[in-house]
């Protein structure tokens, strides 16, 4: 498809440093920390296979490539011809197309985000005000825009920048969020940053980063990561766990996840850990904040973490239904393969919504449950289920429920991210490390199980053919959902 660029020679004047600069343009500018940042950002909101314009795509890289990377539906627009023809070769996976988005025809409602990483910095302030209303309509409900500019008061000023002669226009960086407020969307997050380009001559820039959201659409999600869909209609019930089992399954985990917890609750001060079970959370927590308070339902648990009171963590009995908590106690409740071993998820989740203070500028409620891609559930799931007659195990359900109760209560602002765990078999042999995992993995399901013998002969067969790959470790990989109310998204006031 052929878009017409703009009338004047305008179009023709922008394109002309990035199609003499090509991938030097990428080299200086494809890693900056803040651009990255709102990728993540994005993708932690997005909704599965999601329809995201690309504004000034460049050479494809890293915005398109990463959106396109996580199944999303990207479509870049960019004036320069050179950087089209880039973008085809790197990025296959999305669609990009040489146009000037002021001649864009446009269609309210079509797009589920729309990123623009410094390209309306070549235009008049009319056609740049009229863009960014455009952008606005142009989103679904609930749509998001991450936006990225260098802010300066002057219009039509002429600059030298890698080399080439430029003329650019811009604002102050208060009159953009005014802009955007205007054009009806709401500022999530607005943060300026100093960035020192590599690149002969170049001195430091200062950058604006807005991530913003159109009102509207689904308060959660239906996000990839708590997929694979369809979700099945109800919750299959509790596993089974025993203290035995998890700690032979403990021992062999590589776990990245308690960092990404530890890392969310960085800035909260009264944090309430719910199921604190070995205390491989909870000791983290403490570590970082200097205290936590843990709710454990099993009395041999229970007792077991009490030595962790010396440094830091206070252990309660009780269980995620029933928290025997005031309401508003703590400013972030969290809690990391629970739910699955809950008999009402649902009220579970709620109780944790509840404890927390939402006026709280950090509020917020962690969840970490298994990713859909996770090789042991689906392990489970095949060798292990049909077995023993229980119904498949779906993540994915137990996260998208939390998701619409968190939202339902006010916890509105929403992400899903993927946090690496590893299950470690380190056993010289494809053998060895076939009959090591079913003992623990048998044990780890089903402790207790008449059929535990009979449950690690039928996985033996799935087990050889997997070591016998080479690897020595299956994903059981995890997803972080976060939960904070909308009113204190993620958000840094602007600084130089």
């Amino acid at each position: 498809m052929t878009f017409p660029l703009q009338g004047d020679d305008s179009s023709e004047r922008a394109a002309r440093p990035f199609d003499v600069l090509g991938k030097v343009y990428e080299e200086t500018y494809a890693h900056l920390p803040e651009q990255l940042a709102a990728i993540d950002w994005l993708l932690a909101r997005l909704p599965e296979r999601a329809r995201v314009m690309d504004i000034g795509s460049g050479t494809g890289r890293p915005t398109a490539d990463l959106i396109a990377a996580a199944g999303h539906q990207v479509t870049g627009y960019d004036v320069s011809a050179t950087m089209v023809d880039l973008a085809r070769t790197q990025v296959p996976a999305a669609r990009f197309e040489r146009a000037d988005v002021r001649a864009l025809p446009g269609t309210p409602g079509q797009w589920d985000a729309v990123t623009a990483f410094f390209p309306l910095l070549q235009m008049p302030r009319t056609d740049l005000d009229a863009t960014l209303a455009r952008i606005a309509d142009w989103l679904a409900p609930g749509g998001l825009f991450v936006f990225a500019t260098v802010p300066f008061d002057a219009e039509d000023e002429e600059i030298q920048w890698m080399g080439q002669t430029v003329r650019c226009t811009s604002y102050p960086v208060e009159t953009y969020g005014r802009l955007l407020r205007a054009a009806g969307l709401e500022i999530e997050h607005e943060r300026v940053s100093v960035f020192h380009p590599d690149f002969p001559g170049m001195g430091a820039e200062e950058h604006l980063f807005v991530h913003a959201r159109k009102p509207g659409g689904p308060a959660a999600v239906a996000h990839a990561l708590a997929g694979p869909y369809p979700l099945p209609a109800s919750y299959r019930g509790p596993h089974e766990l025993s203290e035995q089992g998890w700690l032979g399954m403990e021992a062999r985990f590589e776990r990245r996840d308690v960092e990404q917890v530890v890392d969310a609750l960085a800035a909260n001060s009264r944090v309430l850990d719910v199921g604190g079970g070995t205390g491989a959370v909870v000791r983290e927590i403490a570590a970082r904040l200097g205290s936590v308070t843990t709710v454990e339902p099993h009395a041999a648990r229970e007792e077991s973490m009490r030595q962790l009171a010396t440094s830091g963590v206070r252990v309660i009995p009780g269980c995620a239904e029933q928290l025997p908590f005031k309401d508003a106690q703590f400013d972030a409740t969290v809690a990391t393969w629970v739910l699955h071993y809950t008999d009402d998820p649902a009220a579970a989740v709620a109780e944790m919504a509840r404890t927390v203070d939402r006026a709280h500028p950090e509020a917020k409620v962690v969840l970490v449950q298994g990713a859909p891609d996770n090789e042991l559930i689906e392990l489970w799931n095949r060798a292990c289920a049909p077995l023993i007659g229980e119904p498949r195990d779906h993540q994915g359900y137990l996260l998208t429920l939390a998701a619409d109760i968190l939202a339902e209560r006010g916890f509105d602002d929403i992400s899903f991210t993927r946090a690496r765990v590893d299950v470690v078999f380190p056993e010289e042999g494809t053998e060895a490390k076939a009959q090591a995992a079913a003992e623990v993995l048998a044990a780890f399901w089903n402790t207790g199980h008449p059929g535990l013998g009979q449950l690690r002969e039928a996985l033996l067969p799935a087990l050889r053919e997997h070591f016998a790959s080479g690897t020595d470790r299956f994903n059981d990989d995890a997803v972080m959902l976060t939960a904070r109310p909308r009113t204190h998204a993620a958000r840094q006031e602007p600084t130089s």
